[in-house]
């Protein structure tokens, strides 16, 4: 490999990295914001302008604790699983193409790529529970792997509908397919169902079971302190980026505009993070509007509601592709 492409790989991670840290740590603030506006309150308002300082506050916090490691946890888990947790977060978004040509992996697989890649994060949350020597870990991790296994086959599922629509698996090429139609039309189903899987898969509110408060005591997380503890926060707001990220590139036809109105290509991101925008905020209204629901109840809505969908529009999906009424 030689040294340039070597400089450009190096760059380009790095600048993810800061990217997806600094957008979790900018959404702990607005949603704070957001939850004080929900219930009539205030939200931050003490630490700068409108509270922005804040986050600055927060990090200098958690900078600044103690790292404690519990006497009994079996010390190298402990001490791996936030970065388990952590790093594919950040490496799910290099397929993601944030414009025209923006994007820092560009192969032909970029959609498996990212759903290989978001498959390894439960290892990170399991090795935490397990690590840290706690009932309540070890049975939010517990839980962690139940929910993303389960909710990982209709959220794939609802995937390959794309994928028959799109004829391929590329991002790049999923995006510039919808120039004439982006596929949320078509695929209402399909964006009903990936969505809900995808909030479910990435653990927020109603679907939080593995950290919920009322029976495990922030499960996974409960032994972490310091810097640690804030990786697990930080891969939670990275990844409701994430949620609105993959959804625009699959359903909403990425960095194009509606009506034909894109931008050139180094502007074009604009439409793109317009939409996430606009998403992130869906998904944090639904964090703070509805009640937890029971890990029966979570498991029974995934397989007999979500999963039959998923199959039933893979069929439609199939079959309006197969008479040509899509193509």
């Amino acid at each position: 490999m030689s040294a340039t492409r070597l400089i450009w790989y190096f760059g380009g991670s790095l600048g993810l990295l800061l990217i997806v840290t600094s957008i979790g740590g900018i959404f702990t603030y607005v949603f704070r914001k957001l939850f004080a506006d929900f219930g009539q309150r205030l939200g931050p308002n003490r630490v700068g302008p409108y509270g922005v300082l804040q986050l600055v506050a927060d990090g200098i916090k958690l900078f600044t604790k103690e790292d404690i490691v519990p006497a009994r946890a079996e010390r190298r888990g402990f001490l791996l699983a936030p970065y388990l947790t952590f790093i594919p977060a950040v490496l799910a978004f290099s397929p993601i193409p944030f414009g025209q040509g923006l994007l820092l992996t560009d192969v032909r697989v970029g959609l498996i790529l990212i759903f290989a890649i978001t498959a390894l994060a439960p290892l990170g949350e399991l090795m935490a529970g397990w690590a840290s020597n706690n009932k309540y870990s070890m049975l939010g991790g517990l839980r962690a792997a139940a929910m993303d296994v389960s909710y990982e086959i209709p959220l794939l599922i609802s995937a390959l509908a794309v994928i028959l629509l799109a004829g391929s698996t590329s991002t790049a090429q999923i995006v510039e397919k919808q120039a004439h139609l982006w596929y949320f039309l078509p695929q209402l189903l399909g964006l009903f169902v990936f969505l809900v899987t995808l909030i479910g898969k990435v653990g927020v509110l109603p679907f939080d079971l593995p950290e919920a408060e009322s029976e495990l005591v922030t499960g996974y997380t409960t032994e972490y302190s310091g810097m640690r503890f804030a990786f697990f926060y930080l891969t939670v707001f990275a990844n409701v980026f994430f949620i609105a990220a993959i959804t625009v590139m699959l359903y909403f036809g990425g960095w194009l505009g509606p009506f034909g109105l894109n931008l050139p290509g180094p502007l074009s991101f604009i439409w793109f993070f317009a939409k996430a925008g606009v998403l992130v905020f869906v998904v944090f209204w639904i964090w703070n509007s509805l009640p937890r629901v029971r890990i029966d109840q979570f498991l029974n809505i995934n397989w007999k509601l979500l999963f039959p969908l998923s199959l039933a529009n893979l069929v439609l999906t199939a079959l309006l592709v197969l008479t040509g009424v899509i193509h």
